[in-house]
């Protein structure tokens, strides 16, 4: 024994120093070297022979068991002086404890290592969970990888880790490879340096080391070195052709540290017979010598049985050239070898001292001459940080692959009407695949086991079929082949998604020749899931290529892109907002709610084209039996004018129906012969044409002969007892008039205007001929009046000969795939699903629900210009991200460039109004329906119900807040009083950390 250890120290001392050409890494020549040498020296002169041995150990402690732990570490550190420790797995703050009391206790500090090669969830649980380098192998922007090197090397900081084994620079060119596989960046070894370079360099930003694994490469191997001692039948050529070439770029660009496999090459050792972790040739005659690595060299885990079956292995690592062995077998065994070598002269005290003196380089280095402990206080956030999900979300968004795409079937388009089904194969619940899939449209969802029988499969495979667009998920490579074949018969309209390792997907070519669409999200994560969601509705696109080839269906570097023309979803970092508006719009509409300014309520914030705040709050009334949705839709009063006769007009501008300073007599016949001859379109749009606020319905509908005296009085008595706001009462013996309305229908009152409450077919004409009759004011100045915008729904129906529901709903809505946007909703949406908004006791004598609140609409049928439309928050989005898109939206333009850029940017020279917007009051902010901090470009509305949208061009954000203040009445005004609504969109501002360009 003793003479084959002296045989390999000779061969080690016949090869030289290494190349004096080769540079020392970029962290060795940053470092003060005159500080350097002053500690190194100090701390080395401290140290017993023992400590020094021990120093060129790092040790592997099993996190979980709390005491057992820390008496494990006070054994490593105390019996055997150990320089490093690696955790293996467990929790953040248990392991910052077990770190604090491991540096406590040391002499020397401690090196913490991580094996984290996708980051330090690998090993701790309750930290960001970043991709594996397959799937990083398919993103295109290589400064991603930066970001992402750095963004683990700040947490390892923040855990006080100062050295990754990472990245692996092997190239997985063996599809077979049991033990590489998806760590691997890919096949192409120029790619796999260059990802693995930029990696490493992020990391080393962050003050941690880097070490690339595992060298001389294990990518070609069948075999795992865990379980035996791979061999690596390969040419010399091949060799550094390949598997060598990463290193060998790694090296030459000022990288700090590389670990060394158990493998057996015999093209680069054949004469000792040793793993190459342990072999002179390959550790000292290839890395140190030739290829001029200076660096720290780490041995992979000598327990290993790569390694564990070969005797003193930790004292043939040294000698082979390693600097630090990891986590050998028996250390008290491996010591004493060391020990033995040392007393017979096969090692001397001088090649433990220098390598002692290396390992204390580089402790200085990277920081232990400072050492501080780790604090726990915020830990778990400060790893879990906004900014650690940001880059998560760009990583998988940018890798998601669409290896085919006939037709041009992804991103979808033209879904009105369309019916989508996603089928689920190897996840039996809906997950976030299927909750992002119905943020773009409604899918229903069909999951098929093979537990199932034979005639339920069947009859699902019918159902399925029956969807003019398909999506199966794929979470395991276990589905079975035979119902992906069933449902991929029909190739138009089937996207098939793979959750799962690319290599996986060879077993399933005949699915991938039978699809339209092939989707490759490469793991089954939440994140992953979301993005592939997004790429095939084009809420975010489709840029990787996948790193690997898969033999008889595709080759290295496929993959289409595609654009964005929906919306996305993301966290607000991603918009150039911080995420803490998040917490202070909670807070904010929790304060309203609990001081019932309204019951529930929807929020949406938006920038950039990305949703970064979709969330519902409260109930749909006080009494807390139902929770609001984001599906579910409000009254958005007049709201409407804004996202409902606004629209129509555009459109019909644009299509030569109207023009805007043509008077709307010429549309409106009734008024030719009136005072209101003159008044334009312009003039309706900027609430500048001389009518009233709006129509008296109650005085209308009510019938005079039924009461004596006044019909609302301001306090409460006898005759006056019931209350319809905190300041008017109506009059006990008041009676709807029978000519009008009545309470159940028959052939003479059809028009349901609510329940149990209808009117006759003259209804409307009659409602209409008072605004057609109604005075005019005195002077044409600025005064709101819901009755211009009626006026402009009359222009607009006459105009096109359609009703503006039928119009907007072919022009407008259709196109903009805005569900849930409809009047009289009613008629087809489920009660559940409408928040109910105030309660008439006097004429309507109901809680609206589904009805529109607004009186005048009402009378009209339910379908007004100036109020009747309902919505929710994510179709309202819709709305404003196609005029902040010039029009376009979903791949259609459904407006012009021309007619978007008018209409938003038009002001009136009279007033703050523009042409059919509300603006801020840039000269009386404090007047402003605004926050004080919105630019002049900004436009929206608000809605008497407690709604508002605001759409700001130059900083290409959306504000929407959605609520039924009105409910159960419209007294006190609890909204307005608290300024709920303006607070809001002041957040949103405040948050902005990157002013958009």
């Amino acid at each position: 024994m003793k003479n084959k250890i002296t045989l390999i120290f000779l061969i080690t001392l016949a090869i030289g120093s290494f190349s004096l050409q080769a540079k020392a890494p970029s962290l060795f020549r940053n470092a003060d070297k005159s500080e350097m040498n002053e500690w190194v020296d100090s701390v080395f002169t401290s140290l017993t022979p023992d400590e020094r041995i021990g120093q060129l150990f790092v040790m592997t402690v099993k996190t979980g068991d709390w005491q057992a732990d820390k008496n494990q570490l006070t054994k490593l550190i105390k019996k055997y002086k150990i320089g490093g420790v690696l955790f293996s797995h467990g929790l953040s703050e248990e392991q910052a404890q077990l770190t604090n009391y491991g540096q406590s206790i040391s002499k020397v500090p401690l090196l913490i290592t991580l094996d984290g090669e996708w980051g330090l969830s690998m090993r701790l649980k309750d930290t960001p969970r970043f991709p594996v380098n397959m799937m990083l192998g398919a993103i295109q922007d290589d400064r991603l990888i930066y970001e992402y090197g750095r963004e683990v090397g700040r947490q390892c900081r923040r855990m006080g880790i100062h050295i990754n084994f990472a990245p692996v620079l092997d190239v997985n060119s063996n599809p077979l490879n049991p033990v590489i596989g998806r760590r691997s960046f890919g096949e192409d070894p120029e790619m796999v340096a260059r990802k693995a370079i930029t990696y490493a360099k992020g990391l080393e930003s962050a003050g941690i080391m880097a070490v690339a694994k595992h060298f001389p490469g294990h990518g070609d191997t069948s075999e795992d070195s865990h379980k035996t001692l791979p061999e690596v039948n390969l040419s010399k050529a091949r060799l550094e052709n390949c598997e060598i070439l990463p290193f060998k770029r790694y090296i030459d660009a000022g990288l700090s540290g590389i670990m060394v496999g158990h493998l057996n090459i015999p093209a680069l050792d054949n004469s000792t017979g040793l793993p190459t972790s342990l072999s002179p040739q390959i550790c000292t005659e290839l890395l140190q010598k030739k290829l001029g690595f200076k660096g720290i060299i780490f041995t992979d885990a000598l327990a290993m049985k790569g390694a564990s079956n070969q005797p003193s292995a930790a004292l043939k690592s040294l000698i082979a050239g390693n600097d630090l062995a990891l986590n050998p077998s028996n250390i008290a065994s491996q010591i004493n070898d060391i020990k033995d070598a040392l007393k017979n002269g096969t090692i001397s005290q001088d090649f433990i001292d220098e390598k002692c003196k290396k390992v204390l380089q580089y402790k200085f280095i990277l920081g232990l001459s400072h050492y501080a402990p780790v604090e726990t206080k915020n830990l778990i956030n400060d790893l879990n940080s906004p900014e650690a999900e940001l880059i998560n979300r760009k990583l998988n968004a940018a890798a998601i692959t669409l290896i085919k795409n006939q037709k041009h079937l992804i991103p979808y388009k033209d879904l009105a009407n369309k019916s989508i089904t996603l089928v689920t194969l190897g996840n039996p619940e809906k997950n976030e695949f299927f909750n992002t899939l119905q943020n773009y449209a409604p899918v229903s969802w069909f999951n098929i086991s093979e537990k199932e029988t034979k005639n339920i499969i069947e009859e699902k495979i019918r159902n399925i079929r029956r969807n003019n667009r398909v999506i199966i998920a794929v979470h395991t490579d276990k589905a079975d082949r035979m119902l992906l074949r069933e449902i991929c018969n029909n190739k138009d309209n089937v996207s098939v998604v793979f959750f799962i390792n690319p290599y996986q997907m060879a077993s399933y070519k005949d699915v991938i020749t039978n699809a339209s669409a092939i989707l490759l999200a490469y793991e089954n994560t939440s994140l992953a899931q979301e993005y592939a969601a997004q790429v095939l509705f084009g809420g975010s696109p489709a840029t990787g290529k996948i790193p690997v080839t898969l033999s008889g269906l595709c080759s290295r570097g496929t993959g289409e892109l595609t654009q964005v023309i929906r919306l996305g979803y993301s966290i607000p970092e991603d918009a150039g907002l911080n995420s803490s508006l998040l917490s202070r719009v909670d807070s904010i509409i929790e304060d309203g709610i609990s001081k019932k300014a309204f019951p529930g309520a929807q929020l949406l914030i938006a920038r950039h084209g990305k949703i970064i705040c979709d969330r519902a709050y409260g109930y749909f009334e006080y009494d807390k039996k139902h929770k609001i949705e984001r599906s579910d839709i409000y009254d958005l009063a007049s709201v409407s004018k804004a996202a409902g006769t606004l629209p129509a007009v555009m459109k019909a501008w644009e299509t030569h129906h109207i023009a805007l300073d043509k008077p709307l007599s010429h549309y409106i016949p009734q008024l030719k012969n009136s005072d209101k001859k003159e008044m334009t379109v312009r003039e309706a749009l900027y609430h500048e044409t001389g009518m009233p606020a709006a129509l008296n319905t109650t005085t209308m509908i009510m019938d005079p002969s039924s009461y004596q005296g006044v019909l609302i009085k301001r306090k409460r008595d006898s005759e006056y007892p019931i209350k319809i706001t905190d300041d008017s009462y109506g009059n006990k013996n008041a009676r709807i008039r029978s000519d009008l309305v009545a309470r159940d229908s028959s052939t003479t009152y059809p028009v349901k205007l609510a329940h149990h409450f209808y009117g006759t077919t003259a209804l409307h004409d009659s409602v209409m001929n008072r605004i057609y009759t109604i005075p005019l004011k005195s002077d044409k100045n600025y005064r709101y009046s819901c009755l211009n915008f009626i006026l402009l729904q009359n222009a607009v129906e006459n105009s096109t000969g359609q009703k503006i529901d039928s119009w907007l709903k072919d022009e407008i809505f259709s196109p903009l795939e805005a569900y849930h946007t409809t009047y009289r909703p009613g008629d087809h949406i489920a009660l559940d699903k409408i928040a109910p908004t105030e309660n008439d006791p006097f004429v309507r004598k109901q809680i609206m629900h589904s009805y529109v609140h607004d009186e005048t609409a009402c009378l009209l049928g339910g379908i007004s210009g100036n109020a009747g439309l309902f919505s929710n928050a994510g179709d309202l989005a819709k709305l404003c991200q196609m005029w902040l898109n010039g029009g376009d939206y979903a791949g259609e333009q459904i407006l012009s460039e021309k007619t978007v850029r008018l209409f938003l940017s038009s002001k009136s020279p009279n007033s703050r109004r523009g042409l059919g917007f509300d603006k801020p009051d840039m000269e009386n902010p404090g007047n402003s329906p605004t926050c004080s901090e919105a630019n002049a470009e900004t436009v929206g509305h608000l809605g008497f119900t407690g709604t508002c949208f605001w759409i700001d061009p130059k900083e290409d954000l959306i504000y929407i807040f959605l609520c039924n203040r009105v409910n159960p009445c419209r007294t006190p005004n609890t909204l307005g009083d608290l300024n709920i609504r303006v607070k809001l969109f002041s957040e949103i501002y405040h948050s902005i950390i990157e002013p958009h360009k």
